[in-house]
């Protein structure tokens, strides 16, 4: 995933050096689709762990930055209104420091990778016409945070195979969450010759962790190529 990121990264500005810049066709009746690079900076939250009433210790979780992959799928209902779809991936490491409700039993500190899948229902709003197009996003979201550490004991699954006989294998679930978010971006889009385009974006989105910790504050820069069609 991560070469891939780079990849499209080193690509983009051959892509654009290499078409002549324009106006493409007017926005309302048409479909977009891009492909994005995506950079997600790092954050720290801190939520209390047990009751937490007799020790100051805190439960923490800390996410490193990120590269990611996105795609975005939307309708123009104008040349200034679309309503899109997109859908992130980010696989960032983090350290997450885990109080007990027990004061004399020690934190768990867990040091590992996290799979992140954003899936965000936004409004977009272009201020201008092109080809240099100034624009706002504002939105609903869902994020599907998996910690890849096991939740539990493995379930135990037995099959028969016609060659190798019967067989045996552990399965383990994990902890993982899905949080609803709000949030926006502001950005600039260039239309390029043949019904394509080049967009910059810097967004914010707030997820609501629950009552249990502070809310996250999810902040990412996001690098698309696109088709209109």
């Amino acid at each position: 995933m991560r070469t891939l990121v780079v990849a499209l990264f080193s690509l983009l500005p051959a892509i654009a050096s290499a078409q002549s810049f324009g106006t493409s066709a007017s926005g309302a009746g048409y479909w977009d689709f891009s492909i994005g690079a995506i950079y997600q900076d790092s954050l720290s939250v801190g939520g209390k762990g047990g009751t937490q009433t007799a020790t100051p210790d805190t439960s923490s979780l800390s996410v490193d930055s990120e590269l990611g992959f996105g795609l975005n799928f939307s309708y123009n209902f104008s040349n200034h209104f679309a309503l899109g779809l997109d859908i992130d991936y980010i696989n960032p490491d983090y350290k997450a420091t885990i109080v007990s409700e027990d004061p004399q039993d020690p934190a768990v500190i867990i040091d590992h990778e996290l799979t992140q899948w954003n899936f965000r229902l936004k409004g977009t709003w272009n201020f201008t016409d092109g080809p240099l197009v100034p624009f706002v996003d504002f939105g609903y979201a869902w994020t599907n945070v998996d910690s890849n550490v096991a939740d539990g004991p493995p379930i135990t699954g037995c099959w028969w195979h016609p060659w190798w006989g019967y067989i045996c294998e552990n399965f383990y679930t994990t902890f993982s969450s899905t949080e609803t978010s709000w949030g926006g971006g502001v950005g600039l889009r260039y239309d390029l010759r043949g019904q394509s385009y080049l967009k910059l974006s810097w967004n914010r989105w707030e997820l609501d962790s629950g009552g249990n910790s502070d809310d996250l504050t999810l902040e990412s820069a996001r690098l698309e190529y696109g088709w209109r069609f």
